[in-house]
């Protein structure tokens, strides 16, 4: 990967140093990220076609949630290029927690009802309504972080917002059946503290997210 000189130097000047150790990270729907390590840290930079979406919501969370810190957003090559300072934590279903599916699903629902209860009165983003509430926008296992069992980082939040909380129930719904087959949604929607729902609505949910 080439890298354009201003990512390059923002970059350098976060890390510290003069050279950048280059890991590639993950390709998705939203982007390519790759991992960049110097002397003195780590920052992660995103590429895709339009980030200033995520950049503009991350930065209006800071202090409110756990997100990533925004060090700059680049355009080059035909596309944005977001660079954030690594946080701490891994995937709630990284094998290193050692953790059985069912309390990964039960954990994803906790984690889910708290940043639904957050305080987001004047946010610019989504549609102020009743029952709408802050929303991640995309709530799959990869974009939430833990230390120690606890929320640690919340990443990909280019659709957060106001919004219906049942489009992070079916995200929720979809990427555990996705990780681990199906059976584990009702853990999820207990965890969160959702009314009980029966296999043909909790599959309607599921078909909600769309990717």
């Amino acid at each position: 990967m080439r890298l354009p000189p201003p990512v390059r130097a923002a970059a350098l000047a976060a890390v510290g140093g003069g050279r950048l150790q280059r890991e590639f990270a993950w390709m998705s729907w939203a982007g390519t990220v790759w991992r960049l390590e110097g002397a003195a840290g780590v920052v992660y930079v995103k590429r895709a076609a339009d980030l200033k979406a995520e950049r503009e919501r991350t930065l209006w969370l800071a202090g409110r949630l756990p997100v990533p810190e925004v060090l700059g957003l680049f355009h080059a090559f035909g596309d944005d290029w977001l660079l954030t300072r690594a946080v701490e934590g891994v995937p709630l279903h990284d094998r290193s927690l050692g953790w059985e599916p069912s309390r990964v699903a039960r954990r994803l629902g906790e984690i889910l009802r708290d940043i639904h209860a957050v305080e987001a009165t004047g946010c610019p983003f989504g549609e102020a309504k009743k029952g709408n509430v802050l929303i991640h926008g995309d709530y799959c296992l990869p974009n939430v972080l833990v230390k120690d069992g606890r929320l640690s980082a919340l990443i990909d939040m280019g659709g957060s917002g106001l919004g219906d909380p049942q489009v992070d129930l079916a995200a929720g719904v979809w990427t555990l059946q996705y990780n681990y087959g199906p059976g584990y949604a009702r853990e999820f929607l207990d965890g969160y503290g959702w009314p009980p729902m029966s296999d043909k609505a909790i599959e309607r949910l599921r078909r909600r997210y769309a990717r």
